[in-house]
C-alpha cells in the first residue's frame, strides 16, 4: 500500500476525537475482537506486531470501570520500514488506511448467562498528521460471545461491524466476523477467525497461543488476505490480562 514516508525526527503531535458511548472490548483476538470486560479497577494491555514488507505495531490499553464497562486508548498503524530506516504516514491516499491512528476505545458487556453475553462498542479518534490534515476514523460493532460451552475456555463470537473510510480504507462499511479459540492443554490454544468483506481489515488468521502465566497469553499467528488489496503477515501479541 503507498504511504507517505515521513522522518523519524520529526516532533510527535496529535490530538484525539474523546466520542465514546457504549462499547465493546478491544481485546482482540487478531482482528476480531474477543468481547471481553476488563475487571474493575484493573489495567489490560495488548501489543501487536505485524511482519510483512512493513512491520505494524498496534497498541491497546483498557481500564475496567465496573459494572461490565471499560475504556481505553488505541495506537493503530504504526508502520516501520527497514529498507528505509523510516516510518509510514497515510493522510491522503482514501484507497488505504489513514495511520497511524490514536483512538480511544470502550466496553459495555451484557451477561445474558453464565456462558453467554452481548457487547456493542467503537473505537473512535483522528489520524496523526504534522500537516494538520486530521480526519475521524471509526469502527463500530456489535458481537455475541459464547464461552464454556463444550468445555472450558473454550470461546465464540460472532459479530457485525461499520468501518470509516479512513479506518478500513476502500472497500465494504458494513460487514460481519466469527472467532474461536480452543484449548488443547492448560498451557496452549488455537485461535481462528475471520474478518469478511474487501477492506483494509478484511483477514482470515490463524493462530496459537501460549500462556507462560495465565494472565499473560502469547500468541503466533498468520494473516491470510480476504481480499487482494491484502498481504499475508505473520502476527505477534503480547497480552497482560488483569489477575
Amino acid at each position: 500500500m503507498s504511504r507517505f514516508l515521513y522522518s523519524m525526527n520529526k516532533s510527535f503531535a496529535g490530538w484525539l476525537l474523546l466520542v465514546a458511548s457504549a462499547a465493546v472490548a478491544q481485546q482482540n483476538f487478531i482482528n476480531v475482537p474477543s468481547g471481553e470486560v476488563t475487571k474493575a479497577g484493573k489495567f489490560f494491555f495488548q501489543q501487536q506486531l505485524n511482519f510483512n514488507e512493513i512491520i505494524q505495531s498496534n497498541t491497546t490499553i483498557d481500564y475496567g470501570l465496573g459494572k461490565d464497562f471499560e475504556i481505553g486508548l488505541n495506537v493503530l498503524g504504526v508502520d516501520y520500514a527497514e529498507k528505509s530506516n523510516s516510518l509510514f504516514l497515510n493522510d491522503r491516499n482514501d484507497r488505504d488506511p489513514y495511520d497511524p491512528l490514536l483512538t480511544v476505545n470502550g466496553l459495555k458487556q451484557f451477561e445474558l448467562s453464565e456462558t453467554f453475553s452481548l457487547s456493542i462498542g467503537t473505537q473512535i479518534g483522528v489520524n496523526v498528521d504534522f500537516d494538520r490534515r486530521y480526519r475521524p476514523a471509526n469502527l463500530t460493532y456489535l458481537n455475541a460471545r459464547l464461552q464454556d460451552w463444550l468445555w472450558e475456555n473454550f470461546l465464540l463470537v460472532t459479530g457485525a461491524y461499520y468501518n470509516s473510510k479512513h479506518y478500513g480504507g476502500a472497500g465494504n462499511r458494513m460487514g460481519g466476523w466469527a472467532a474461536a479459540e480452543l484449548p488443547v492443554t492448560e498451557k496452549w490454544r488455537v485461535m481462528g477467525e475471520s474478518v469478511f468483506g474487501n477492506n483494509a481489515i478484511s483477514y482470515t488468521s490463524f493462530g496459537i497461543i501460549f500462556l507462560p502465566r495465565p494472565h499473560i497469553p502469547l500468541t503466533l499467528g498468520l494473516q491470510i488476505p480476504n481480499t487482494p488489496s491484502n498481504a499475508y503477515a505473520l502476527v505477534f501479541e503480547l497480552t497482560i490480562t488483569p489477575r
